[in-house]
């Protein structure tokens, strides 16, 4: 059986004959165990007979000209309504901090590998950390698993060694920290013109491939780039870090703005 306030949301439909048969018949049901509900229908019933008994309503041709007129005016004056913010697919800003900061990093090292192979796994993980910052606004769940298997995989490729050397250990995460940062921050600076949305995965997406640029980076200017177990835990597990986090900051952006 429908509730008083439900029985005045039904009110209107029962006065004008548009509930169902099941309904009409809850609706009625009420209607005989309710008094206030019952003075509530039998006023809106005179109210719906009294508006009947009203004239239609006359608008003569020169006011409706006008009102057209006006409406034409409003209409022209108005314009056509702007058109919706898209995301751009390309990020322009991310890549080129992204670039900047591998040149710096490479340039300014103390020390650069002179073995082919810490090259040839430094320009890999460079092109992946260049591709990610290309598509630094478009941040989703697959852009981290390739960012981080590529970490991963340039750790195994490139660790010969199982020595640990805790010298370089605090060096290394810093900098992809502070690398994640700085990309991280251009992009989200870039993209605030845009989607709010928009902004949040270009952070995200920065500072993932900042970390991965750094990663690059330190692949031919580390010291101890030939120990596998530094490369897993400050190399890649920075890179696994930044990751996470970004991942969680902007899951938590996005919900805290959902209606």
């Amino acid at each position: 059986m429908p509730t008083c306030r439900q029985m005045a949301k039904m009110a209107a439909g029962r006065a004008e004959g548009t509930l169902g048969p099941l309904r009409r018949l809850a609706f009625d049901r009420h209607l005989a165990r309710c008094g206030p509900c019952r003075t509530y229908a039998r006023q809106m019933e005179a109210t719906r007979q009294a508006l009947g008994r009203l004239p239609e309503p006359e608008i003569s041709p020169a006011l409706n000209e006008a009102l057209l007129a006006r409406f034409d005016t409003w209409a022209a004056t108005r314009g056509a309504a702007p058109e919706p913010r898209r995301a751009p697919r390309f990020a322009p800003w991310p890549l080129l901090a992204a670039a900047a900061m591998l040149l710096l990093l490479v340039a300014f090292a103390r020390q650069r590998s002179q073995a082919p192979d810490d090259w040839w796994i430094g320009s890999l993980l460079a092109a992946a950390a260049l591709a990610a910052a290309a598509v630094a606004g478009r941040f989703a769940v697959g852009v981290v698993v390739a960012a981080v298997s590529a970490a991963v995989a340039a750790a195994f490729a490139g660790g010969r060694s199982l020595a640990i050397q805790p010298g370089f250990s605090v060096d290394c995460l810093a900098l992809e920290l502070a690398t994640a940062a700085i990309v991280g921050g251009v992009a989200w600076i870039a993209a605030r013109g845009g989607p709010a949305a928009f902004a949040r995965r270009s952070l995200a997406g920065g500072a993932l491939a900042g970390a991965l640029v750094a990663d690059a980076a330190l692949q031919v200017t580390c010291g101890a780039r030939d120990a596998l177990p530094h490369l897993l835990v400050f190399h890649a597990g920075g890179v696994a870090v930044v990751a996470a986090l970004a991942w969680a900051w902007c899951r938590r952006s996005s919900a805290a703005r959902a209606p």
